[in-house]
């Protein structure tokens, strides 16, 4: 599922209709997510969950990217 989410992505189309190659670059994306404390898996099954820094983190880099970068943008292209 998470694959089919992040297909569209940049991450995801370097790696072309390559299944295994696809696969490996969503591991090793939750392997970074985890590391950084963004995520947190849920014990004895396959889910993971946001953690509280994940949302405020995320949340802000969304906020940033939709708001400030976009205004950063427009002054250069000016």
């Amino acid at each position: 599922m998470c694959r089919k989410k992040l297909q569209p992505t940049q991450h995801l189309i370097s790696c072309g209709p390559d299944q295994k190659k696809a696969s490996s670059k969503v591991s090793r994306i939750f392997r970074r997510f985890h590391a950084h404390g963004l995520i947190a898996k849920l014990p004895r099954t396959r889910r993971w969950r946001v953690t509280f820094y994940g949302r405020r983190v995320m949340g802000t880099a969304l906020y940033l990217r939709k708001h400030d970068f976009a205004r950063a943008y427009a002054k250069i292209a000016a």
